[in-house]
């Protein structure tokens, strides 16, 4: 290395090997115990020497100081060397360091949590001595290859909307992140973009403030980290014992050696330049200020809205919806068409400025963000579905006939409501039928499940499809879901893939690359969110007492639609259809509460992100008797596609057997659902390893706004 002088040594003042064993039992045996020295780690590329971190600049938990060498060869003769292959590399064969958990284990699909961030401190008969970590980070920006087209031209308007609402969910991760790097001895990493960096413990995706193991390479989010501390705090030992060996997870506070990790084992992390990050939040509160002072509201803006200012929103923007959805109407069963909302059905709407955005020169591009009002359902919704034998209230939807504009969209969908988009088989150019799936994929393998028990079994797509219609003999109900289970969709079936994305309704939100879908800006060289599309295929199912339906209730990471392309005859001989229960955002924690009360103990920590139950008839009954609860209550037929808003649970019943396709999609209106949603996630995973956080929205939105700063720039300079 360049410049490697005596100064450029890096020290980590966690550990050097080769010397007396360490008196106070730490994590790794050979350290020696701590000199009196102010502590400094750096990146040896770097030619000025390192800085000491003042004793009284050190925060966070406490950090072992340099370690004196003894009779070992001095600091400023080692020589520091990159580890650039994996631990278990035959280079490092005879080299007495501790391996990454990754590497011992073998994990499939994981990568060496040390490699190109960890040095070795060498002496001249090439012997590691000590061991230090890059604590520097260039700008991530050049090494990400970000999209540069969409399905329209992005234009100033659709960037600056959606830099409003990344800045609104992300400023507070940004501003944390800021002073976890003022942590001493940071440990710096790129971002990864072989694998998804996910915390260790409860799989939520890394992005900001982790902490990581030096020893072993485990990394822990901020939370998890929170517990390693709290659970192996000297004042805690006694009542810790027993929360330790209650936590299910395996990996939780185990170490190498079957030691278990201490505070003392772990550095803060952290993926960002420091330089691009104060820039990024910098820009980030200028335009909330400015956004806010547009739209004629307080700097500090949502906070300061009272309850009276939102239904007063609310009811400025309730006559606005029905004049721009003239080409809708309100659905409340299969046959019946309700009259526009009267004032007492009016749920909490958005500032009626922005569905004139286009006209306006300019408003706020940003849609407020409200609170959830609990309002009486709409008399012409309350009864009368015939095909409901629970005769349970349904809440009216919107639907609209073959088209719906973007102007139509955003405020229903800001409010949360659902919509069905109708008529749309014509506009596929492929007949998604059995038969299609039957001549081209018949002898393709693939597992389904029975809907009913949870049975699985592995069978051919053409024998799964064959049975379709055949109702006489069955004596099981097995569906094929999440089709293709973990290829990519538009790998393994392009020409379904441009069909769908040639389709799908509101394409600027639902298409992968839509200007108004946040996902669409993920770097192509990094582990995308698996969003879809996917293909839900089933047999009829029931909803009669003690039956699961075809989907149990649940909730979906992000926003999604669904469109049914195929329906056979329902048994009766009656028009094939499936129906939905989607419950209000708002009434989640009623739902909870009812299922606490009667299935206590027969799921883990979360009833609805358990997937366990479905509302059969009694039960939907029941919830409406005691709870005041009811869904939206809707039947798609072929050709309808069903919009679903983040938070909302719901399940699904088929009334024949069904082919449909769906995706998943971030819209800038939802993201603080989504948010809120990773949280619960992540709380499901701390007792049970449920689910990893593929939607990793901190991730998206971050790269989201990355990349609108690039186009942005390159607008700028066209127009000069």
């Amino acid at each position: 290395m360049d410049g490697g002088g005596t100064n450029d040594i890096p020290l980590d003042p966690s550990f050097f090997v080769d010397a007396e064993p360490s008196q106070s039992g730490g994590a790794y045996p050979n350290h020696p115990p701590p000199a009196q020295n102010p502590s400094f780690v750096r990146d040896p590329s770097q030619p000025h020497p390192p800085q000491p971190i003042h004793p009284s600049q050190q925060g966070g938990p406490s950090q072992p100081q340099p370690y004196a060498l003894g009779n070992a060869t001095p600091p400023e003769k080692l020589v520091p060397e990159l580890q650039f292959a994996r631990c278990m590399s035959t280079r490092y064969k005879p080299d007495p360091f501790p391996r990454c958990v990754s590497c011992t284990r073998r994990w499939a699909g994981d990568t060496c949590r040390f490699q190109g961030i960890r040095f070795f401190l060498r002496d001249a008969e090439r012997r590691v001595l000590g061991i230090s970590f890059v604590d520097s980070q260039s700008a991530e920006s050049p090494n990400m290859k970000f999209p540069n087209t969409w399905n329209v031209p992005l234009d100033p308007r659709h960037i600056r909307r959606v830099k409003y609402t990344v800045a609104k969910a992300l400023l507070p991760t940004l501003n944390s992140e800021q002073k976890h790097l003022r942590l001493p001895e940071v440990v710096r990493r790129p971002r990864e973009t072989e694998v998804r960096a996910t915390c260790d413990t409860c799989m939520t995706s890394i992005f900001a403030c982790s902490w990581m193991c030096r020893i072993c390479g485990r990394e822990a989010c901020e939370e998890c980290f929170r517990q390693v501390q709290d659970l192996t705090h000297p004042t805690r030992a006694l009542t810790a014992t027993g929360e330790k060996k209650m936590h299910s997870n395996p990996f939780f506070l185990s170490c190498t050696k079957r030691q278990e990790h201490a505070r003392r084992d772990f550095s803060p992390v952290s993926r960002f330049c420091s330089d691009e990050l104060e820039a990024v939040v910098r820009e980030m509160e200028q335009l909330h200020m400015e956004e806010n002072r547009a739209a004629g509201h307080p700097v500090d803006a949502y906070s300061s809205w009272t309850a009276h200012d939102r239904i007063e929103a609310m009811s400025s923007l309730s006559e606005s919806i029905m004049t721009t959805t003239e080409t809708s109407s309100i659905r409340t069963s299969p046959d019946r068409t309700a009259s526009p909302m009267s004032p007492d059905s009016r749920v909490e709407r958005l500032d009626s400025r922005e569905l004139s955005a286009e006209a306006s020169s300019p408003p706020s591009p940003i849609f407020m963000p409200v609170t959830s009002v609990s309002l009486p359902h709409p008399v012409a919704a309350r009864y009368g579905d015939p095909l409901d034998p629970a005769q349970v209230p349904s809440h009216p939807y919107y639907v609209f006939d073959r088209t719906i504009s973007d102007a139509e969209f955003q405020p229903l969908w800001a409010l949360g409501e659902v919509v069905v988009v109708t008529g749309l088989l014509n506009d596929f150019s492929i007949h998604w039928t059995p038969e299609y799936f039957i001549e081209h994929f018949e002898q393709s393998k693939c597992l389904i499940l029975e809907c009913h028990t949870d049975e699985n079994k592995s069978t051919t797509v053409g024998e799964f499809f064959s049975e379709f219609g055949m109702y006489a003999t069955r004596t099981k109900c097995w569906k094929l879901k999440d089709w293709p289970p973990s290829s990519d969709f538009k790998t393994t079936f392009p020409d379904l893939y441009e069909d769908f994305t040639g389709a799908v309704p509101v394409p600027n939100y639902t298409r992968r690359d839509g200007i108004l879908n946040i996902a669409s800006h993920f770097p192509i060289n990094t582990i995308a969110p698996d969003i879809g599309p996917k293909m839900y295929n089933a047999f009829a199912s029931s909803e009669m007492p003690g039956a699961k339906g075809s989907t149990r209730l649940h909730m979906d990471m992000a926003d999604a639609v669904n469109i049914m392309l195929y329906s056979a005859n329902r048994p009766d001989g009656g028009e094939g259809m499936a129906a939905w229960d989607i419950f209000r955002a708002e009434d989640t924690y009623k739902i909870r509460r009812f299922l606490h009360k009667y299935f206590k103990g027969q799921f883990i920590n979360d009833p609805i992100h358990s997937q366990t139950f479905y509302l059969d008839v009694h039960l939907r009954r029941q919830l409406f008797d005691e709870f005041g609860v009811s869904s939206w209550r809707l039947y798609q037929r072929p050709g309808d596609a069903v919009f679903i808003p983040a938070g909302c649970a719901h399940q699904v019943v088929n009334l024949a057997d069904c082919i449909k396709v769906a995706c998943d999609f971030v819209s800038p209106e939802n993201v603080d659902r989504c948010t809120s949603l990773t949280r619960e996630f992540r709380e499901q995973n701390q007792t049970q390893t449920w689910k990893e956080d593929v939607l990793q929205l901190s991730a998206m939105l971050w790269y989201c706004w990355l990349n609108l700063c690039r186009v942005e720039n390159v607008l700028s300079q066209e127009e000069r």
